[in-house]
């Protein structure tokens, strides 16, 4: 097998390559286990970096090949709740996100998310186009532009916003266009916003971007991502309180209160009167809530 001895030294010494782990993501595919998103969860869990960089590596002594994405995240929070016991409370953001009422819950959520972005935004309405009335859900300023906004919520979040919803968009945005120009709205809309929780199709992103549509995924495009928006501006919804029951929830997404900062900031008395609990039921959740930004902003 060798011809020389320096041949056998070689081989013995020659340093063993990394084993490629891959982890099955919710779509069946296998894709290659990938540190950065593994330390962006637990940044966003409020970990400094360098925790969060200790972290990982536990994560990654116990990942083994195919592991299917959603026991890594459970994996995060376990390790993550030895240091954090009040994580145990929490649920996942991108499926609090995904647990939102479409309306008017994530509706409002998203446009919370625009002014945290920069945008002046007014609520939702209808407006007359030139050939039919358009019910938008909302409308965005910034600078000297005017946008039509577009929210698209999806339960499930590994699905696609798709070519569909961009194509209504634009031809929604034409024709309040004209109908601006024929004095049936006040509204000089130069272009259209959307904003979904979940990925955009290629054919969907494509689009948009050959129509000059702005467009907010999950995870991009880069410094309009709606994780990395919600993340810096600690926009965190009520639905990650695992403990909050659907008629609470309701109730104060019916008053606008969809963070978990609006949530704190009630006064207990309101909060009692408003979902109907005991003024100390009303102060434990207002405790959790705060107790939850505090470890998000990493004052814990």
């Amino acid at each position: 097998m060798f011809s020389e001895p320096y041949e056998i030294l070689n081989f013995l010494i020659m340093p063993t390559l990394p084993i490629m782990i891959h982890v099955r993501k919710a779509d069946g595919r296998l894709e290659p286990y990938d540190r950065s998103k593994v330390l962006r969860t637990l940044l966003h869990l409020g970990f400094d970096r360098s925790k969060a960089e200790q972290l990982e590596k536990s994560v990654f002594e116990r990942v083994y090949d195919g592991m299917p994405t959603s026991e890594i995240l459970s994996l995060i929070y376990e390790l993550a709740r030895e240091f954090r016991p009040e994580i145990a409370h929490l649920r996942d953001i991108r499926e609090a996100i995904s647990a939102m009422r479409p309306k008017p819950d994530f509706e409002e959520y998203a446009r919370m998310v625009l002014r945290a972005a920069g945008y002046l935004v007014e609520p939702g309405r209808v407006l007359e186009g030139r050939c039919v009335s358009h019910e938008i859900d909302g409308i965005a300023f910034r600078n000297d532009e005017a946008y039509v906004v577009e929210v698209k919520h999806h339960v499930n979040h590994h699905a696609y916003t798709g070519l569909g919803t961009v194509l209504e968009l634009w031809a929604a945005l034409e024709d309040l266009k004209e109908g601006f120009r024929l004095g049936l709205h006040p509204y000089h809309f130069t272009s259209a916003i959307l904003v979904c929780n979940t990925k955009i199709s290629l054919h969907a992103e494509r689009y948009a971007r050959c129509k000059r549509i702005m467009y907010m995924g999950w995870r991009y495009p880069r410094a309009f991502a709606l994780s990395d928006i919600v993340s810096e501006k600690k926009l965190y919804p009520i639905t990650m309180l695992k403990t909050l029951p659907q008629t609470v929830i309701e109730k104060l997404g019916d008053r606008g209160v969809v963070t978990l900062n609006q949530l704190r900031k009630m006064g207990s008395e309101d909060l009692a009167k408003l979902i109907g609990v005991s003024l100390d039921e009303a102060g434990r959740i207002k405790s959790l809530a705060e107790k939850l930004v505090a470890t998000f902003s990493g004052k814990t």
